[in-house]
């Protein structure tokens, strides 16, 4: 049926049509780049998963308390049944940790992603998602009412695997230009 994604945009779920209904499976974010090569929307495949405890609703969740959530797994393997090919997640080791490319970058701001509680996890610009600490968001929140352009200094991820959906590349801030002032974060 289609992809699930985290508070930041990253691929990391597929949400799939069974016999007995919808069912949600989890994956690694540093898988999708493989997971979405494997099977397209729509495409049919075959899955193997394991059950996956229901996530605990976070505080302040607009989501109705009474609903029984959606059967949640963890993906194990997938196979395109079309194109006769499989991935085995267990086989996709996640990256090392670097510290990514240092970027100084100046752009639009285009956009901001919340969280389900309505709280500012990350800033888009025409190139990249701006991921924001729970307590930088709150930070800056005021400071970005009637601001169209953010100067940033970050580190840009450079580990592979990742994809998010709005195709743009994760930036880990350490500074924000906005109007003129510049803030550490």
């Amino acid at each position: 049926m289609g992809y699930l994604s985290n508070r930041i945009g990253d691929y990391d779920g597929l949400q799939l049509r069974t016999a007995t209904g919808k069912a949600r499976l989890h994956f690694p974010p540093h898988t999708a780049a493989l997971v979405l090569k494997q099977a397209t929307v729509g495409q049919a495949v075959q899955v193997v998963a394991v059950n996956r405890p229901p996530l605990p609703k976070p505080p302040g969740s607009s989501a109705d308390s009474q609903a029984l959530p959606e059967p949640a797994y963890e993906l194990v393997s997938l196979r395109n049944q079309t194109k006769k090919t499989s991935v085995r997640i267990a086989d996709v080791p996640p990256p090392p940790p670097t510290r990514g490319k240092l970027v100084e970058t100046e752009g639009p701001l285009t956009g901001q992603l919340h969280d389900d509680a309505g709280r500012l996890v990350a800033l888009l610009t025409n190139r990249f998602v701006v991921e924001l600490k729970p307590h930088q968001g709150e930070s800056i929140q005021e400071l970005l009412v009637g601001v169209s352009r953010l100067g940033i200094t970050g580190y840009e991820r450079t580990e592979p695997g990742f994809v998010n959906k709005t195709g743009r590349t994760l930036l880990h801030p350490t500074a924000l230009t906005i109007n003129g002032q510049t803030f550490a974060l």
